[in-house]
């Protein structure tokens, strides 16, 4: 197989569709999918983090993060994304660096500006500060690991210098998760890599932003991966494959909606299964995921894309019947294809 051929992972936010159900009982079989996903030879799993929600979306990704770490053993282990402007910049270094020694350095700190009024408002974060709060983030975290000291003066913190331990082992890699063209640029001059997701647009609309971005900054020759991230859902039946997903598509796409809008503007309409675009959506057999997993590397050459592991309503055996059927029968068939032009 040719080095170009993609890897593929799961994406995780361990929310539940209410009527919420027990929280350990769900959480220990998410975990347990992860590492039924490492035996099926996954290679990356990724966690996303929102707060303050009635569905349990996880709060919590780098403590999840090291819960992972002591039961897999080959997986990258990544945010995607950790929202990096309602969080103090120390303490997500201290908690990254813990979780890559952890994990024998299988950690990716994958992070993002947010966006939800009510999750700044309440951790004490001015949304309005986000780039900057972002980008004094990332030189704070990167300069505590490469030098061992918390020292720092910019427009938004002002640290005292002291020392910074432990460290991580190596170089711990971080990557952006932006939608915007200021947000893209961004990443394209700070990032190690990329985090695309569906919610962002066309993915060969943002594939081509970023290589862009990358050129103007003089990077274009540089080792950036790129990672896609969105639905898979494959079955047998492809009727049976929409059945299982479109009420948690739709209640995901609603709460998303709902989340990004603030409260002084009318609530966005829920959206119903029955009106889901299914082309923006790997869903179905698994020649038709396979294909369209084929199509989108041609429209936007990931080097490694992620799913949904468990989207919020689906049962633990539909989650594995899922991963094992495209682990079996899609990735495959991709990485040939691909590993073959």
């Amino acid at each position: 197989m040719q080095d170009h051929a993609p890897t593929f992972g799961l994406w995780y936010d361990f929310r539940q569709r209410l009527p919420l159900g027990d929280y350990a009982s769900f959480y220990a079989e998410c975990l347990e999918e992860i590492e039924e996903g490492e035996r099926l030879g996954f290679t990356g799993v990724w966690l996303s983090e929102h707060h303050f929600v009635d569905d349990g979306y996880l709060p919590s990704p780098l403590v999840v993060a090291a819960a992972i770490a002591a039961r897999t053993t080959t997986m990258r282990i990544g945010t995607n994304v950790l929202l990096l402007p309602m969080h103090h910049p120390l303490r997500v270094a201290e908690d990254a660096a813990v979780v890559d020694l952890l994990s024998g350095g299988r950690f990716v700190l994958g992070v993002g500006q947010g966006y939800v009024q009510h999750e700044f408002e309440a951790l004490g974060f001015e949304r309005r500060y986000r780039p900057s709060l972002f980008e004094e983030g990332i030189e704070i975290i990167r300069r505590a690991w490469k030098e061992g000291r918390t020292g720092y003066e910019g427009k938004r913190w002002s640290l005292p210098d002291l020392p910074f331990e432990p460290r991580p082992s190596g170089w711990l890699p971080i990557y952006i998760g932006a939608f915007a063209d200021p947000a893209i640029d961004r990443a394209a001059r700070l990032a190690d890599g990329f985090l695309a997701s569906a919610g962002g647009g066309a993915f060969g609309e943002t594939y081509r932003k970023v290589q862009d971005a990358l050129a103007r900054h003089g990077r274009g020759d540089e080792d950036f991966p790129y990672v896609a991230s969105g639905v898979a859902c494959v079955h047998e039946d492809a009727g049976r494959a929409r059945e299982i997903v479109a009420p948690a598509i739709a209640y995901q796409r609603t709460r998303y909606a709902e989340w990004g809008t603030d409260r002084e503007k009318p609530r966005p309409e829920p959206i119903s299964p029955e009106d889901l675009p299914w082309d923006r959506y790997l869903v179905g057999t698994p020649d038709e995921v396979a294909e369209g997993l084929i199509g989108l590397h041609e429209e936007a050459p990931y080097d490694h894309f992620c799913f949904w592991g468990r989207l919020p309503g689906v049962s633990h055996e539909q989650a594995l019947a899922n991963m094992r059927l495209f682990a079996e029968r899609v990735a495959p068939k991709v990485r040939e294809a691909v590993g073959a032009e």
